[in-house]
């Protein structure tokens, strides 16, 4: 349960209440928008009422609600393309009762990108250049390359045993079980011998666990092609 979740429900509710508008428009609202279809509302009560919160966490917050059966969406009219929201009778009994309701901050992973120096990076790699040889020949520091192949492993585009050796994976993979719910390399790390570093550590674990960004075979081929 997230810090004062009970004010921020009723913030949302009240402002429904006040309001008919939809989700983009309403979390904007909440979050006290200087644009004009927003700004002409601000007399409303729960204007900028979510201010500390940004717009995608907000909108999460009103999503939540909505699959809660605390507020519904509605046309104001038949022939109205736009839908807003409401109270539903348990929306509006959580209002006025002070009910208290526990939302979540929804943690989402953000996709892992291969851009231009990614490509240049793996071009270097398959033509049969060290790290270290492309790292001077690129002008760039090692950990950056390191940053660069990582993020070549997580779509998979390379595997990480072509950098990093067999006993060294080996030895980050029994690591790793040994802390299967770790959410910090630090604790990895610390069961590792000392010359393991992160930037391996970061690179098998693209690899081997599930938060695996894969590619398809076209997206693939897109990269390949780029690089001839």
């Amino acid at each position: 349960m997230i810090k004062d979740s009970d004010q921020i429900v009723w913030i949302i509710l009240n402002a429904v209440k006040h309001t008919k508008i939809g989700k983009h428009k309403l979390a904007e609202f909440l979050k006290g928008s200087k644009a004009k279809d927003v700004a002409n509302l601000s007399s409303q009560q729960g204007y900028g009422g979510l201010l500390w919160h940004d717009i995608a966490t907000i909108i999460e917050f009103i999503e939540q609600l909505e699959q809660m059966g605390f507020i519904k969406r509605v046309r104001l009219t038949i022939d109205d393309y736009y839908s807003a929201f409401e109270l539903t009778e348990a929306g509006k009994k959580a209002l006025e009762e002070k009910i208290k309701v526990e939302l979540q901050i929804i943690k989402r992973d953000k996709p892992i990108v291969i851009g231009t120096s990614e490509k240049a990076t793996f071009g270097l790699f398959r033509a049969g250049k060290s790290i270290e040889e492309i790292s001077k020949e690129r002008n760039l520091a090692i950990s950056t390359i390191y940053d660069h192949l990582y993020r070549l492993v997580a779509n998979n585009y390379l595997s990480s045993s072509g950098f990093v050796p067999e006993e060294i994976i080996k030895q980050i993979l029994e690591a790793k079980s040994k802390v299967p719910n770790a959410t910090k390399l630090k604790e990895i790390k610390e069961l590792l011998p000392e010359e393991i570093t992160y930037n391996e550590i970061r690179c098998v674990l693209a690899e081997k666990t599930n938060k695996i960004h894969s590619k398809t075979e076209e997206e693939k081929k897109v990269i390949e092609e780029s690089l001839r």
